[in-house]
């Protein structure tokens, strides 16, 4: 027999054999060098966390200081670590990592035990992320639960420890954890939760605020009143099992009632406004300042005011549904509510510091929450008769005065091969009547006749370099509104009468700070001088007139007596309602109507639903101590006129009227039906020098 045959045979098959195993092996080796090398390769550079800037909030102020909205996707509130309570960082060490100060960045025999129990229950059950790794997860990583994942948090920890020290490690946590509902790190939880600083939360609160963050869903107070209070518990006994509190701290934490936050009936004050300053710092910084964040957003809003618009606006509607038995807004249902024509009234407000062009106060819907369109910057609305001060601006600017005479007659054109035949309010005719009385009673007719002397392209000019952007038709019946305009227009425009003939630009932001001081953005008062101060000063006397005996009387008889100029506005068929007005301090505008054309009600006019809501917020800021006044040019004259012959009066003129004049363009004559003796036919009137009085 061939012994030695078999023997070489068994010697080959052996050989073969080490040579796969040891190939195997040495693939198995190389694999696993390789891949580390890879996810080595792949690990993000832990050293830039010396220069790491955490996701911030950025914070919305009012014009007092006074923080009024966020905008995050993180809301973050950074605390540095010297300046908490021990017992914060000690609560998370309890809870988190008992060994953190111990270990190098990973736990072997915590990850060992919670491998056996994970393999014995067959599921994972039970973590071993020290802080370190916990750390090295939300800053890089995904949350997904793989191997190839808790391979890279491993390394990353590692790396971590090398390179920070333990404070900075616990202090970048603290900072990063999240804690549910938006909250990201300690500053922004104590602050949503309990409405403190992380400073002056208790004991009780800061272990139950590190108890939410190991799962926020399951330990929320809000779902899981029952939950939070246990894992508070546990976490107070952790700390007392660690020695980081004694047994009366223990027993008085335990016996604290946590009192959280109610949030459910918080709702954004102005959030049209809000929504305004949002889109403009998108336009000036794009997406940053809501991912990035870090930034102080100073507007002018006063908080108070928009909070008495925001309500008032509510007030008005609700009072113009019940008066015109209207369909309330409450009762209609979810299945008809589109965001793009709600079938509800709606209404809008704007208030403007007429000098500086600050906007004090938005409203731009009834809900936010169902509409975000802005129904006072981006509606374009006919402004019926309240854009008829457009036209009188430009009469006066060009030689009018208030006493010259207008006839409020029937008129009958032809426009377009069609009838045209304007008619009043009332359907009826005052026939020789003052500019004043015209524009004070809002008489149609009387200024589509003005609008011929003037010239409707002059009216057109006019309205547009007071303030109107918006395309304008040059059409007869331009004065009775027959335009499109916005709510915001025409706040800027009658600005222009207020601030003594000076166009002002609209400022929502005053200006922005970044995450580190710095002012990136700051907007300056731009003013244009686009009307002389006289031409000024006689259309807001002549507006006054508005309140005193126009259309706007019914503020005074709702009890409001400051000195105030305004106009009234509604479209045919009663579609839109308008007041604009102003005082010395504040310009005011409210629009009231239905997102499509569609009629309020009978007689809805301007007067009964728009400058109720006005009024009452006038009413309300305006200070009655301070005696305000309209401030004058100096080269404004009044003189006693008689209200018959538009001359200057006499003693026998039997209806006299204190008139405002240009100086230069004041009556010259005694009126000539009161004068002292009959005059022949033939005989001249009697002359006067205007200084002679």
């Amino acid at each position: 027999m061939n012994y030695g045959f078999k023997e070489n045979n068994k010697r080959e098959i052996y050989m073969t054999r080490r040579y796969i195993v040891m190939t195997v092996v040495f693939f198995i080796l190389g694999s696993i060098v390789g891949i580390n090398a890879w996810i080595i390769h792949e690990l993000p550079d832990v050293e830039s966390l010396v220069h790491y800037e955490p996701n911030l909030s950025t914070e919305i102020y009012d014009i007092n200081g006074e923080l009024i909205n966020e905008v995050y996707q993180q809301r973050r509130i950074p605390v540095v670590l010297d300046s908490l309570p021990n017992y914060i960082p000690n609560a998370a060490i309890s809870v988190e990592d008992k060994e953190f100060y111990k270990h190098f960045g990973i736990n072997v025999g915590r990850i060992l035990k919670a491998a056996w129990i994970n393999l014995v229950r067959r599921q994972y059950a039970q973590g071993a992320s020290t802080i370190t790794q916990q750390l090295s997860r939300n800053l890089f990583l995904s949350l997904k639960k793989t191997i190839l994942r808790k391979i890279q948090e491993i390394y990353l920890a590692l790396l971590i420890e090398r390179h920070y020290s333990k404070d900075k490690i616990l202090e970048m946590y603290l900072n990063q954890i999240y804690f549910g509902y938006g909250n990201y790190g300690i500053g922004a939880a104590s602050r949503y939760y309990f409405n403190k600083s992380p400073d002056s939360i208790s004991i009780s609160e800061a272990s139950a605020l590190i108890g939410i963050a190991r799962s926020p869903g399951t330990y929320s107070p809000y779902i899981k009143r029952e939950r939070f209070q246990k894992r508070r518990d546990f976490a107070l006994k952790e700390m007392f099992k660690d020695k980081y509190i004694s047994k009366i701290q223990l027993d008085s934490a335990l016996s604290e009632s946590l009192a959280v936050v109610d949030h459910s009936n918080e709702h954004t004050i102005g959030p049209y406004y809000i929504n305004e300053v949002k889109q403009r710092m998108n336009a000036l910084f794009g997406s940053a300042y809501r991912t990035w964040g870090g930034y102080k957003v100073y507007t002018a809003m006063d908080k108070e005011k928009q909070i008495l618009a925001d309500s008032l606006i509510e007030w008005g509607l609700r009072r113009a549904e019940k008066y015109w038995h209207l369909t309330p807004k409450d009762s209609i249902p979810d299945s008809l509510i589109y965001s793009e024509n709600l079938p509800y009234l709606q209404g809008a407000m704007m208030v403007m510091n007429p000098t500086t062009g600050y906007v004090l106060a938005l409203v731009g819907g009834r809900d936010f929450k169902q509409s975000t369109f802005s129904r006072a910057t981006q509606a374009k609305r006919l402004g019926g008769s309240a854009f008829k001060p457009f036209l009188y601006t430009a009469a006066i600017d060009n030689g009018f005065s208030p006493s010259d005479f207008v006839y409020d007659l029937p008129i009958i054109k032809e426009v377009a091969g069609e009838v045209y035949a304007p008619a009043n309010y009332d359907s009826s005719f005052m026939g020789k009547i003052t500019l004043r009385k015209a524009l004070c009673k809002s008489r149609n007719n009387a200024a589509i006749r003005l609008c011929e002397e003037v010239g409707p392209y002059t009216v057109v000019d006019y309205a547009h370099r007071m303030g109107i952007e918006s395309h304008l038709e040059p059409v007869l019946s331009i004065p009775l509104g027959t335009s499109g305009i916005s709510l915001l227009e025409m706040v800027r425009a009658y600005s222009s009468l207020a601030n003594l003939g000076e166009r002002v630009k609209p400022i929502f932001i005053l200006k922005v700070v970044d995450r580190y001081g710095n002012v990136v953005y700051e907007n300056r008062i731009v003013k244009e001088r686009v009307l002389s101060k006289e031409t000024a000063c006689i259309m807001v006397n002549m507006l006054q007139s508005v309140f005193d005996e126009g259309t706007a009387y019914g503020a005074r008889l709702m009890g409001f007596k400051e000195p105030a100029a305004g106009k009234t506005g509604t479209t045919d068929n009663f579609t839109d309602a308008w007041f604009l007005g102003f005082t010395p301090e504040l310009t005011a505008g409210v629009w009231v109507g239905y997102d499509y054309p569609k009629r309020i009600g009978n007689h809805a006019s301007g007067a009964g639903v728009a400058l109720p809501i006005w009024t009452k917020f006038m009413e309300v800021v305006c200070d009655s101590t301070m005696n305000y006044k309209f401030p004058e040019s100096d080269s404004i004259v009044y003189r006693d006129i008689c209200t018959e012959s538009g001359e200057l009066a006499t003693p026998r003129c039997p209806n006299v009227r204190r008139e405002i004049f240009r100086r230069g363009n004041v009556p010259k004559r005694l009126c000539h039906l009161h004068g002292k003796r009959e005059k022949t036919e033939n005989e001249p009137f009697e002359m006067l020098d205007e200084f002679d009085f």
